[in-house]
């Protein structure tokens, strides 16, 4: 009962603002209350919020609570093999899978303090299949060498209030889970490999149709089917080659314009054929790819799109540790009656990675020129950081960014992102995700990065933005004034994040996201049409990640 009790006292004072410390209280009651008397509860509960309709909602966060106990019978099962997955470990890869610190179990690739990416957070890029094939994960630790299998579940509870689109200028909550199994088999076919990845993408909590939309919803589909030649002297060249035929994911750079598994809902795939020749973490290296783009159906079978192809290429080199370089070239010819457009975007990225005591750089141009339901156009975006690590016992790094996506008061000659991330420079996605790389410009802002153990990071960020073209439409929002007088000033985005990925015993199967943005809307929202409302947006949300 004092549990309980504190439990809610601290969300009265921490999440009054988002609606959530009366969700939590029928948590903890339902936790504790007999199934025969739960009807009683949901129907108080429903008084008590004075909106009855919710009442399917309250009886989707009852499942939930009965998949949040049968994953924690999971976990504490897994603590009992815990034991033997150590020994095979060793036993397989003694230096490649695990590091012994102080009788802690560490991976190496999990480690917070490692050196970080240009432009990447957790759960930005998929880290399942390198945790996989390190045999870092229960499942692929009793697998042979030629099989891996690693399984991930996501959930996210997130809700922010005071919307900042048309459609949803109110609040706004979502449950979210995402379940992906993994598969590969490799040496044991030489010169074959086959990957298989089941995804099952589903919104129990949503209140305004998310578990209806292909963004968040799709329904035990498949991510990867493909098989791979893969030899490691391509035509006597010396150079590792693969050639990758059926479904498909792809990350190209830092995601800003292809990109896969993400830390938002949306995993774009594609069928088709890709090349890869040389590595992408030395020396010289080329992709090449013609595909279909897979069209999501949220409770049927995905399918490609006969009438839309994506293609392209891309080189890179990494030589110079000051100046690893991409140079890239990609093709949408889309042909549909939804949506016409034949677009082609070229561009290139030159980085120096981040490293203790030094500076470091990115700076990435995109520019975009074809037709769009028979209108020509041309279009540019363009990204750019200066970062600094410190030379401190607590990886510390700041960063100074700026973004521009040039706009139109036509949206069809706005910049088109294709297929991009954006969590780390715009904000975290979701059911939130207020600015698009389109029509905008962030010339003021700060991140920083802290990991004060090695399992636990902290980012926090600033950033101000502005409409690129200020008779151009808000990208995302549905609002737009075509006469300019609404100005362009968007508003001041605050975002912190706090990541727990802890390496001991069973918990090595989780991973904790807790994270809090607010919006400073801008003069914007005071005077563009049916605008939401000038009171700021608070966002708030709490993840859980578990690996098998």
């Amino acid at each position: 009962m004092l549990l309980e009790k504190l439990i809610y006292y601290f969300a009265q004072r921490l999440f009054k603002p988002l609606l959530l410390s009366r969700y939590l209280w029928f948590w903890t009651a339902l936790l504790k209350v007999p199934l025969r008397c739960q009807p009683v509860l949901y129907k108080e509960l429903a008084i008590s919020l004075k909106k009855p309709c919710r009442l399917m909602a309250l009886r989707y966060i009852h499942i939930s609570c009965l998949w949040v106990l049968f994953i924690v019978g999971c976990c504490t099962w897994m603590n009992a093999a815990v034991a033997a997955e150590t020994k095979t470990a060793e036993k397989n890869n003694p230096v490649k899978s695990v590091v012994l610190k102080n009788n802690t179990m560490l991976a190496k690739t999990a480690s917070a303090d490692g050196p970080e990416t240009v432009g990447t957070t957790r759960g930005d890029f998929d880290r399942l299949t390198s945790l996989m094939e390190t045999h870092q994960t229960p499942l692929s630790a009793y697998t042979p060498d030629w099989l891996n299998i690693g399984i991930e579940h996501r959930t996210r509870y997130e809700a922010y209030d005071n919307g900042f689109t048309r459609g949803i200028p109110g609040d706004n909550e979502q449950v979210h889970q995402r379940t992906r199994f993994l598969l590969e088999i490799k040496n044991i076919l030489d010169p074959l490999q086959f990957t298989l990845e089941l995804t099952d993408m589903r919104a129990p909590m949503a209140h305004h149709g998310q578990d209806r939309s292909n963004v968040f919803a799709n329904h035990f589909d498949f991510t990867q089917l493909h098989l791979d030649l893969v030899t490691k002297d391509f035509l006597g060249t010396g150079h590792a080659a693969k050639l990758e035929v059926g479904r498909m994911v792809m990350d190209f750079g830092e995601g800003r314009l292809i990109a896969g598994h993400r830390w938002g809902t949306l995993t774009p795939t594609f069928d088709g054929v890709q090349l890869t020749l040389g590595s992408g973490d030395r020396g010289w290296g080329l992709r090449a790819f013609g595909t279909r783009p897979v069209n999501r159906e949220p409770t049927q079978l995905d399918w490609n799109t006969p009438e839309t192809y994506f293609s392209g290429i891309q080189v890179t080199n990494r030589d110079l540790r000051w100046a690893n370089a991409d140079v890239y070239s990609f093709q949408l010819l889309e042909g549909n009656d939804v949506r016409r457009r034949n677009i082609y975007t070229q561009g290139f990225r030159i980085f120096a990675k981040p490293e203790k005591g030094y500076m470091d750089y990115e700076i990435e141009s995109m520019y975009q020129f074809g037709e769009n339901d028979s209108v020509n156009y041309f279009a540019h975006r363009h990204h750019g950081e200066i970062g600094y690590s410190f030379k401190t016992k607590m990886p510390f790094r700041v960063v100074y960014p700026f973004d521009y996506s040039s706009g139109n008061s036509d949206p069809r000659k706005n910049f088109d992102f294709l297929y991009a991330k954006r969590r780390v420079e715009y904000g975290p996605t979701g059911i939130l995700g207020v600015f698009f790389p389109s029509n905008i410009i962030s010339p003021v802002g700060l991140r920083a990065t802290l990991s004060p153990t090695p399992t636990v990071r902290l980012m926090m960020s600033h950033r101000a933005f502005w409409l690129a073209d200020k008779r151009g439409s808000f990208v995302g929002s549905g609002l737009q004034d075509t006469t300019g007088r609404a100005g362009s000033f968007l508003g001041n985005l605050f975002d912190i994040n706090l990541n727990w990925d802890p390496q001991t015993s069973y918990l090595r199967r989780m991973s904790l996201d807790v994270g809090f943005s607010h919006l400073f809307k801008g003069s914007y929202f005071d005077k563009v049409a049916q605008s939401p409302g000038s009171s700021g947006t608070s966002y708030g949300y709490t993840m859980l990640t578990f690996k098998f």
